[in-house]
């Protein structure tokens, strides 16, 4: 299943990066989680010799920073409750739960089988995992509902990226209404990401630093399955507005205090270089987001998914209703690769009146069909308008209905 999930979605592999990459700078937590989980060092990157090993220092670097500006926001931020979407594998959890923090982690499903397992072994079962899909109202609430009263704070790192502007607006969405009905705030560093990623390698790679951010956009996109999208926002102050129309109250704030944050990636630079960095952070900010009394309190309703097969020869279709997300994505895949086996299926129809709502790993998951069956043998059939304004604000609309 785990294949599935990789395929549907993109950032799974990545979030075991951030791990091993803490686990090679020393992180102890981070180091006890690799080996309950046996994952090895830096996986899936396709590139070798000295542009290696300075693409994993810079990496290595942005992760711990990103890590320890995470953990300070949210102790900053004063609430003892935290929802952690999309956790990963990072050692978050055990480093607040140690803090008397209470918390809830939430990402798909072979993430959070992972992590159960890690907090039975190194937490007596203490911190809580729940699949959970950002996009979807119902699976957010029902992880925050899983904290105890009071203020919460949402920490979200290395997740923005991915999401298409439709995805980005679902999200945000579901944030305020948590934030809304519990007060608290939402934390994260991803609004300025590539900034801090570009000034770190700016000062570690002599002047470099657009060289590696491409290069990392490239590895990016070869895990996209073609489904990359261009970004949502013109600039920062486009964001601002753009959360701010959701019900958020922003507020930028510079990093600063980097040389007193004991990163260990920092040790092995040149006194010169950890100046350039630390002058350069100064000018990047973390976004925290409080409720400004426009967002409301979600309507969840059950929404879930369902697939009902129909077959005629060597033709499929596929009845899809509910929501198509990063969770049941893997489960139309796995329906679709079983039917087709041995070329016993030449066409496949996906008949998408009932369906309420695809995200980007839906969307992979059509484009895996397309490629496989090849044009005029994959086709959409009654497209609803919330997808189809969805295929058109993607440009999936020329690929699947032009």
């Amino acid at each position: 299943m785990n294949e599935l999930y990789e395929l549907t979605n993109p950032v799974f592999n990545t979030a075991k990066m951030t791990l091993t990459l803490l686990s090679a700078v020393g992180n102890e937590d981070s180091i006890a989680i690799e080996k309950a989980l046996g994952f090895a060092q830096m996986p899936h990157v396709d590139v070798e010799g000295e542009e290696y090993a300075l693409l994993k220092r810079i990496g290595a670097i942005t992760i711990e920073l990103r890590y320890a500006l995470a953990n300070r926001m949210i102790e900053q931020a004063g609430n003892r409750n935290v929802l952690d979407l999309a956790c990963g594998y990072t050692p978050k959890a055990k480093y607040l739960m140690d803090r008397g923090y209470n918390y809830v982690g939430g990402d798909l499903p072979a993430v959070v089988e992972d992590m159960a397992r890690v907090s039975k072994e190194l937490l007596e079962g203490k911190a809580l995992f729940q699949a959970v899909d950002v996009t979807n109202g119902e699976s957010v609430a029902a992880a925050a509902a899983k904290l105890p009263e009071g203020p919460v704070t949402i920490d979200c790192e290395g997740l923005v990226a991915y999401l298409d502007k439709s995805e980005l607006s679902a999200m945000v969405k579901n944030f305020a209404a948590v934030l809304a009905e519990r007060g608290g705030c939402w934390v994260t560093t991803d609004f300025e990401s590539d900034n801090y990623f570009l000034a770190i390698a700016q000062a570690v790679s002599a002047g470099q630093g657009e060289k590696f951010l491409k290069l990392v956009e490239s590895q990016v996109e070869k895990k996209t399955a073609d489904a990359a999208h261009a970004p949502a926002f013109a600039d920062d102050e486009e964001k601002v507005a753009f959360l701010k129309r959701m019900g958020l109250a922003v507020e930028r704030r510079p990093i600063t205090g980097v040389a007193d944050m004991g990163l260990r990636t920092l040790y092995a630079c040149t006194p010169e270089q950890r100046r350039a960095i630390a002058a350069a952070l100064e000018r990047i900010n973390v976004w925290i987001m409080t409720p400004d009394g426009a967002a409301r309190a979600a309507d969840a309703k059950a929404s879930g998914f369902a697939i009902r097969q129909g077959r005629d020869g060597d033709a499929l279709t596929l009845h899809l209703a509910g929501r198509l997300d990063s969770i049941s994505a893997p489960e139309l895949l796995a329906a679709f690769r079983a039917a087709a086996g041995e070329g016993a299926v030449k066409d496949v129809t996906l008949e998408l009146s009932g369906l309420e709502y695809t995200s980007s790993a839906g969307l992979r998951v059509m484009l895996i069909m397309y490629k496989q069956l090849g044009q005029g043998h994959f086709r959409l059939l009654h497209v609803n308008d919330t997808v189809g304004a969805i295929l058109r604000d993607t440009g999936f609309d020329q690929v699947f209905l032009g």
